[in-house]
């Protein structure tokens, strides 16, 4: 049996079927990671509240029994039944044969509708997006707390999140807790100098809550000075703001997207029925067609009653819908290879809830509405209880008592030098003084630079400026020299330019000087053979 997708789906399958079938049967999971991530504790790790690796447990450890193989899915070929994956260390293709697939690859993040927010905004998928909104928010305090522009210092200390769901209200909600706590740590900060935005595009936040609380989480956020903006569409990222469809431009360094979850692009290449981009499934959680394929989560459209009846709903994507989803696929798969009736998938919903941040919440708990801080230790309980492994429990226990009492931390871990990629730089910003070596090559990518070499101090000659426009470059020279004299490159205008480190640049100069020798010997082979 092969399952690919490191998710709740997956690992829940592999756990379950493990202590269904014999031993004989051989599981194999594929994932990306060799780890789970708990995807409900990820606005916690952004906020600071608990540790990023107490929101993940070891596949290895998590699953016994189970072989764990951490390789890309390249493809799925139903007609041969093989699944074809790489590694990372080792782009060679590995072709797995199944009798029995089980399809868990969740979603994906697509941000491609609005022009500039893929290239600029940071998401919330994976414990190392929240790990990075967390360094973001603290390095913007740092850097707002020693500049001395004050146009920058506005932008540094503004936070926007696009999306209202419960991640981005979560994820919000955190952000502005771990800034709360940490301000005292910053003296040239005022609380009035903190702006932090929530863009909905529907006419409430927390949709899928009923009216009232979602009316009360609202409220509870707009007390703690939070912005919500409700029927606003972001028209475009820029490389210094957020542009709504209203004409509004927030000034922001720091986006945070909680929007676009789309199906897996590997969904389209199979030859299964799919409905907006989910697998069609029937009631037992087989794909339609084929007796050996099977699918859970987010991936799949799974009917809670009769899939003809047009009043019939389906399954939401929810962690505690696949928890139970893996548990019924499971049991369903073993009464399949033993012959027995399959079980349809029923499930009523124990509720839904949100953390508001600030030891806050809402939540729905089979029809009961709660709110306030009873809401809040809900939810802490009921996904304490769904984590994997009592060590994982504990480590999280732990890290939330401890936020009790001691202050969070403000450490900011982050390369000691900016690696190869886009920057934004506001006008006026310096980019390069002169006397300071530069850390690589700049190419322009949009907007405007003026260089200028000063005069020396003793010529009378008046400095050499020149504009810089998409395309060209400036920095180091392209076999990473610094410039054959001092050089200073400030921003005419809002403008972009892609970054190439130097250790970078020399990699590419070693790859570039390998291409040119194989064109060349391919090139006096092809003057042989004439």
């Amino acid at each position: 049996m092969v399952i690919v997708g490191g998710g709740f789906g997956g690992v829940f399958t592999a756990k379950h079927l493990r202590s269904r079938v014999g031993g004989d049967v051989h599981i194999e999971l594929i994932s990306r990671n060799n780890f789970f991530v708990f995807q409900p504790l990820l606005p916690e790790v952004a906020g600071g509240n608990i540790h990023p690796a107490d929101a993940v447990s070891p596949l290895r450890l998590l699953l016994p029994g189970v072989s764990v193989r951490v390789a890309e899915v390249r493809k799925i070929d139903v007609a041969s039944k093989t699944v074809h994956v790489t590694a990372d260390r080792d782009r060679e293709i590995t072709v797995v044969p199944y009798d029995q697939l089980v399809v868990a690859l969740g979603q994906v993040v697509d941000l491609s509708r609005t022009p500039g927010l893929a290239d600029r905004a940071l998401v919330m998928k994976d414990v190392l997006d929240a790990f990075q909104i967390r360094n973001q928010v603290l390095g913007c305090l740092e850097e707002a707390d020693t500049t001395a522009d004050p146009r920058r210092k506005r932008r540094l200390l503004t936070f926007v999140v696009v999306g209202g769901g419960f991640t981005g209200v979560e994820t919000l909600g955190e952000m502005q807790e771990l800034i709360r706590k940490s301000l005292r740590h910053y003296p040239r900060i005022r609380t009035d100098e903190v702006r932090t935005v929530l863009i909905q595009h529907g006419p409430r936040i927390l949709p899928e809550l009923s009216e009232h609380l979602s009316d009360y989480a609202a409220t509870v956020l707009r007390r703690r000075g939070i912005e919500i903006m409700l029927n606003t569409g972001v028209d475009k990222v820029t490389p210094t703001s957020v542009e709504t469809a209203g004409g509004l431009a927030i000034d922001a360094e720091t986006i945070v997207a909680a929007i676009g979850n789309a199906p897996s692009p590997l969904m389209r290449s199979l030859p299964v029925p799919l409905d907006h981009g989910r697998i069609v499934v029937d009631r037992c959680l087989r794909v339609r067609g084929l007796d050996d394929v099977w699918a859970l989560g987010d991936n799949a459209h799974i009917p809670l009653g009769d899939p003809n009846d047009a009043k019939t709903t389906y399954a939401p994507p929810l962690a505690q819908f696949a928890f139970r989803e893996a548990k019924v696929l499971a049991d369903n798969i073993a009464a399949h290879l033993d012959g027995r009736p399959m079980t349809a998938f029923e499930y009523r919903s124990l509720g839904t809830m949100a953390a508001l941040g600030g030891r806050m919440g809402v939540a729905d708990i089979l029809g009961v509405r709660i709110t306030g801080f009873l809401a809040w230790a809900a939810w802490r309980l009921f996904y304490l209880s769904l984590l994997p492994g009592l060590s994982t429990r504990v480590r999280v226990a732990v890290d939330w008592v401890l936020d009790l009492f001691v202050s969070r931390s403000i450490v900011e871990i982050r390369p000691s030098h900016p690696g190869s990629g886009h920057i934004r730089v506001v006008s006026g910003d310096i980019v390069i003084e002169p006397g300071v070596e530069p850390a690589g090559v700049y190419i322009v990518v949009s907007g405007s630079f003026e260089l200028t070499v000063p005069a020396p101090a003793a010529d009378d000659a008046a400095s050499q400026s020149r504009r810089l426009g998409p395309g060209d470059r400036f920095g180091l020279s392209l076999d990473a020299q610094p410039p054959a004299a001092p050089e200073r490159v400030r921003a005419c205008e809002d403008s972009t330019a892609y970054f190439i480190d130097k250790g970078d640049l020399k990699r590419l100069a070693m790859v570039a000087a390998l291409v040119e020798r194989q064109r060349r010997k391919l090139a006096s082979t092809q003057a042989e053979g004439a």
